[in-house]
């Protein structure tokens, strides 16, 4: 006799743990227990998402870390706990967006402009920087609601307005009045500044404590530069001319905006209606006021830019051991700081690509014996009276033993977007054809940042990524640290070099072809899409291992000739 157990309740079939709910939880897998190793991690997530938003943003460092170009963060709001929650993640994320966005839009430049321009007393400078800086940061946070980021913006900007108010303040005050203005420009729906102001507050229950006999004509007065603010400034090409746009706009309004806050406090922490010490005829903050404002300075920030190298391997030492003229030698690192990469394969190209490469791969033929069905094999026969499996089949397998990296110059010369996609749609056709009969061939790009040939493999787990074509063109330490990554073998590897000009920075190629030779790789460059002047300059450095392919239909050809060629080494 059996009885039926009905469950009373669903079975629980996962945990919600606090804090972990975020956007970053989707995408950040690199995790650590161990602080040092969680806040490495954590920063090379951040330089990454700050790389998408533009080319000078310059390093992302803890504060407490060397640095001389770039952003330093406060670790405080992240320290704690480990791996750090997903919550925090978004926000700090967001405010890396934001002061990348300084960066590239020349915020602080732009701000002492105004303020030399303006020449104000010290207590109304100081309202001024209020109002420069909230208007700055509706239009970062407006040019980052044209993306994904803004997700990361939006959960910054909603913290920050919380944390910040201060419930000891009486209206009107000037933080107040800017964080309302906040909130409504920089909302990701971009309607919100249409809207007339309506205090939905508990005050706002009451004509008396309602907060619109305050603020509602200066937000009218401030919403009415947001429209050009968020929608024709970003339209200006230059980051010179829109900042002078974003200056003169900000200026239009503050004389009248003046007269409304010229007597309001800050907040209830107002710097001038605390006591101060007067020094040097400048009023300034107590010590202790300043003390409180510094960032947390990590104590092992040293051992964090240790865990950082270790991710980045550096050639240049290894470089300069090879070459004559060391002292040429430009810093050469790898990089593995990426973007996804549009599907460009040509299928046309592929399919041409394929049966050159088939043609010259060595065949290999399996067999599978003693099966019921297939090809009869006569050496079975002998088991038709009893089993019956006197079949095979016959299986040809094409391996091509030569391994292959194909190397693209990502240099300023390729920033074109025509001339990337033509050479991205070459070396995706190409790299996916070889694929087929070479599990080992691998993708790698090189370009310039900050003075640093950067080598970075852009075909990670069967995927195509891209960097941003950028800089001068080190070929010469390119290639020498493309050979290094070559794992031995019994035949000779290939590099083939994509480029459309000659090496103008670094040690030279002379120094590469020679390398090349001693450790017996084939190189051979291609030249996509030069012009005369290139081919000559081309022709002189590489001699007869450069090609040159004006039409990507001659490819095919010309990787035959290529790979006959191989089988006389």
């Amino acid at each position: 006799m059996s009885h039926e157990i009905k469950a009373e309740t669903k079975v629980i079939e996962r945990f919600h743990i606090p804090g972990q709910d975020g956007y970053s939880e989707f995408w950040r897998r690199n995790k650590s227990p161990v602080e040092k190793l969680e806040l490495a991690r954590l920063l090379l997530s951040l330089r990454k998402v700050a790389s998408y938003v533009g080319r000078n943003v310059g390093t992302i460092v803890w504060s407490g870390m060397d640095f001389k170009h770039g952003i330093a963060l406060d670790p405080a709001p992240v320290m704690g706990k480990y791996p750090v929650p997903a919550s925090k993640i978004d926000r700090i994320v967001g405010l890396t967006i934001r002061k990348a966005y300084e960066k590239v839009e020349w915020s602080e430049r732009f701000k002492e402009l105004a303020q030399a321009q303006l020449e104000l007393a010290p207590h109304y400078a100081h309202k001024f920087d209020l109002y420069f800086d909230i208007c700055e940061n509706i239009y970062l946070d407006c040019l980052s609601n044209r993306s994904v980021l803004a997700c990361y913006t939006e959960k910054t900007r909603e913290l920050e307005i919380y944390d910040r108010y201060d419930v000891a303040s009486h209206p009107p005050t000037i933080n107040e009045l800017f964080y309302i203005w906040w909130e409504m420009a920089a909302d990701r729906s971009g309607t919100k500044y249409k809207e007339e102001y309506v205090d939905t507050s508990v005050r706002g229950l009451s004509k008396r404590t309602s907060l619109e006999r305050f603020y509602k004509e200066p937000l009218a007065l401030l919403n009415s530069i947001v429209d050009q603010l968020i929608h024709e400034c970003p339209k200006i090409h230059g980051v010179t001319e829109r900042g002078n746009f974003r200056l003169n706009l900000y200026l239009s309004i503050w004389p009248k905006l003046f007269e409304y806050i010229k007597f309001w406090p800050t907040d209830s922490s107002d710097p001038f209606l605390k006591k101060v010490v007067v020094g040097g005829n400048l009023l300034t903050l107590e010590d202790k006021d300043k003390e409180s404002e510094k960032p947390t300075s990590l104590i092992f920030a040293n051992e964090i830019e240790q865990s950082l190298r270790k991710n980045t391997p550096v050639f240049t030492d290894r470089v300069k051991d090879i070459v004559q003229n060391a002292e040429d030698v430009v810093r050469v690192e790898g990089n593995d700081i990426v973007m996804h990469a549009k599907n460009r394969i040509d299928k046309k190209l592929l399919h041409n690509l394929q049966f050159v490469i088939k043609t010259a791969a060595q065949r290999k033929t399996a067999h599978n014996r003693g099966l019921k069905t297939g090809k009869i094999d006569r050496r079975r026969l002998y088991r038709a009276p009893t089993t019956g499996m006197i079949f095979q089949l016959k299986k040809d397998d094409f391996d091509l033993v030569n391994d292959i990296i194909l190397l693209v110059d990502a240099t300023g010369s390729m920033s074109a977007p025509s001339r990337w996609e033509q050479i991205e749609k070459v070396y995706q056709s190409l790299l996916s054809a070889i694929k087929l009969y070479n599990k080992n061939a691998r993708l790698f790009a090189y370009n310039e940042v900050k003075s640093v040939c950067r080598l970075t493999e852009i075909y990670i787990n069967d995927r195509f990524f891209t960097v941003l074509p950028h800089g001068k063109t080190a070929s010469g330490e390119a290639i020498i640290a493309t050979a290094m990554t070559l794992k031995g073998s019994h035949k000779k590897p290939f590099i083939i070099h994509l480029t459309d000009g000659a090496s103008n920075w670094g040690c030279g190629v002379e120094n590469a072809i020679e390398f090349c030779k001693k450790k017996r790789i084939n190189l051979l460059t291609l030249g996509m899409g030069c012009s005369e002047s290139n081919k000559a300059s081309l022709r002189k450095e590489y001699g007869k291992l450069v090609q040159f392919v004006d039409n990507s239909d001659t490819l095919p050809g010309m990787f035959r000739t290529l790979l006959n060629h191989s089988k006389l080494d």
